[in-house]
């Protein structure tokens, strides 16, 4: 009945294919905004409305709820200043109308603190507390001098638990940022018109699974506000150079004075698990530039839900070999933020572009299998049970199912006077799929090792018995001797192994002729110029030339058909007169009779006659 409707429908109105618009609804939404969309049918009645199927398809959003002729998204948040590109598609099956719209899901600006939960800090400095003056930052934690004096100058810092009548232009603060603090100490700095470094310590232990927020409580001196602002910046380094930076945050002047908290995220690359965290001065002026610091903070910022490959520890990358089964785990790093939580862990193969749910993974420890080599990304997603748009996702777990493959190969080795024939064995193999974060270590073995210079070589150097005396130059040609390899490559990190056939082709070859002048006159006689036996030395190169340098014939074989040239340019008969080639021999480089020199010279040249 449905197709007949739709037959009928489609000849009364055939227009109607085009007419269909989803015509409400945003086209530009936030990240993990919720909207509805409203589509405008081109043809539609009581027929449509009792019997047609409608789809409604969704990329970036999740879709939660839909009828006929809406749908309501929740848009993915792209967890960046990158935006994403979404779109809705609908259909219907009576008379296929089809429309979509493009969405797009605006970009988040860089977050400055934590918005999950910041866990315990891994540098954590107040600056200690006690009478005045507090004693100097360990050796190497600052580049400026210390001053036991609260009158510092630039270039200068002291350790003080308060401010009072150190110099005139500068707020009197009677205490630090630090609650509950008895004289605490902060450091004072009057920052030199040159780079400096505020603070700067190495952290140890770092997980790359997870943001960072650096902050610190900051404090503008000047309490006339007619001085140069402070200008400081987070840096983040290793031994290959900066990591991350905040840009430069300006310290405004305040009056009262106010602690001011200022601070930034950033993600680790992987396999990085120890950094240098610095508080660098940004404003080359010593007019001013003066602050107060306290409460230096480097602490993770954990996802409200935490995924992992193994249960109570992150580990968010996991391998192996051409298939395998991996266990995934997830627990809440506090409270569970839902009074009826439901979960369902997600499963990316295009690098975390799109997520689809993992069929029965709906509690916080499940398994999953994968059949084929990838990279594949899990995730966890949890929501209230009564209200599915309030969710949240862990951090991403990465499963790298690697493999070695290694190319089959012949290599082709020359006994050019009939003795023996030697050479290096490349082999090419690759370990994909893998992870660059880890080093590789490969191994070869060789099966048989007969005339190999070492089973477990890459490349290998093999040396092969005499053929005998080089054949005539016209004399038939020697079939190569081919000798049977397999190779087997092993990764020793990964253990990801694969083999290949390798042939090595020992050719025992005529020496190359080439003639002095041909005659291409298309009477069956001497009509081709070409170097008589280069064939039996694949991979050569056979080259000509005009007398304008121009090339006009060039060809690597394989037959000495393809090394022929019938005296044509692009489809044209070539005049008479001379013309010069060369040759490229792939090994036995002077086993050449050169027509018209006589000796084994690889250039020369020959009389084209018609």
């Amino acid at each position: 009945m449905k197709h007949l409707l739709l037959v009928l429908t489609c000849l009364l109105s055939l227009p109607c294919l085009a007419d269909s618009a989803i015509e409400e609804g945003p086209s530009s939404v936030l990240p993990l905004q919720t909207a509805t969309y409203r589509v405008r049918w081109g043809a539609w009645g009581d027929d449509f409305e009792n019997n047609a199927t409608v789809t409604w398809n969704v990329q970036h959003g999740f879709l939660l709820s839909y009828d006929k002729h809406s749908v309501t998204v929740q848009w993915d948040d792209p967890m960046g200043p990158q935006g994403l590109q979404g779109r809705i598609d609908v259909t219907e099956d009576m008379m296929g109308q089809t429309t979509y719209m493009n969405v797009e899901v605006l970009g988040t600006s860089p977050s400055t603190f934590c918005d999950g939960v910041l866990g315990p800090a891994v540098v954590a400095v107040d600056f200690g507390s006690g009478s005045n003056p507090g004693p100097a930052l360990p050796a190497g934690a600052t580049t400026y001098a210390y001053n036991s004096s609260c009158a510092i100058s630039p270039n200068q810092y002291t350790r003080t638990n308060n401010s009072v009548n150190c110099r005139a232009p500068w707020h009197n603060i009677v205490e630090d940022h630090t609650p509950g603090d008895t004289n605490g100490y902060f450091l004072m700095v009057d920052a030199a018109s040159q780079a400096g470094e505020f603070y700067k310590t190495t952290v140890q232990g770092l997980i790359p699974a997870f943001k960072y927020e650096f902050s610190v409580w900051v404090g503008n001196l000047d309490k006339n506000a007619i001085y140069e602002a402070p200008r400081l910046r987070f840096e983040i380094r290793t031994a290959s150079g900066f990591v991350a930076t905040s840009g430069d945050i300006v310290i405004p002047p305040s009056s009262p004075f106010q602690w001011q908290k200022v601070g930034f995220m950033f993600e680790l690359p992987p396999g990085v698990t120890s950094a240098e965290v610095v508080l660098v001065n940004r404003n080359q002026n010593d007019i001013g530039n003066d602050l107060v610091i306290d409460d230096i903070s480097f602490a993770p910022c954990y996802p409200a839900v935490i995924a992992s490959f193994q249960n109570g520890v992150v580990v968010d990358r996991n391998h192996t070999c051409n298939s395998g089964a991996t266990s995934l785990h997830a627990w809440w790093p506090s409270t569970i933020p839902f009074s009826t939580p439901v979960y369902q862990w997600q499963r990316s193969f295009d690098n975390g572009e799109s997520w689809l749910n993992i069929p029965g993974a709906t509690t916080l420890h499940a398994s999953q299998s994968e059949p084929t080599p990838g990279i594949y990304r899990y995730r966890l997603r949890s929501h209230e049970a009564t209200n599915p748009a309030q969710f949240v996702v862990s951090n991403p777990l990465t499963y790298f199912v690697q493999r070695l493959t290694v190319e089959p190969r012949t290599h082709h080795l020359y006994a050019c006077s009939g003795g023996t024939a030697s050479g290096s064995l490349p082999v090419s193999y690759q370990l994909e799929f893998s992870d660059p974060t880890r080093p590789k270590s490969y191994q070869g073995l060789w099966s048989p090792a007969t005339y190999l210079s070492g089973p477990n070589n890459i490349p290998n150097y093999i040396v092969l018995p005499s053929l005998g005396t080089s054949p005539p130059p016209n004399g038939p040609p020697v079939p190569a001797v081919n000798h049977v390899y397999t190779v087997t490559v092993t990764d020793n990190v990964s253990t990801c192994s694969g083999s290949a056939q390798q042939t090595v082709a020992q050719y025992n070859p005529r020496k190359v002729a080439i003639p002095n002048a041909f005659t291409p006159n298309g009477d069956g006689n001497n009509d081709l110029f070409r170097p008589l036996n280069l064939e039996d030395y694949p991979g050569s190169g056979f080259f000509i030339y005009n007398r304008y340098g121009q090339l006009i014939f060039s060809s690597r074989g394989p037959t000495r058909l393809d090394y022929s040239w019938d005296g044509r340019f692009q489809g044209a008969d070539q005049p008479s007169g001379n013309y010069v080639w060369r040759i490229e021999m792939s090994d036995c480089h002077g086993n050449i009779i050169n027509g018209t020199t006589g000796d084994n010279t690889p250039h020369g040249s020959a009389i084209l006659i018609r």
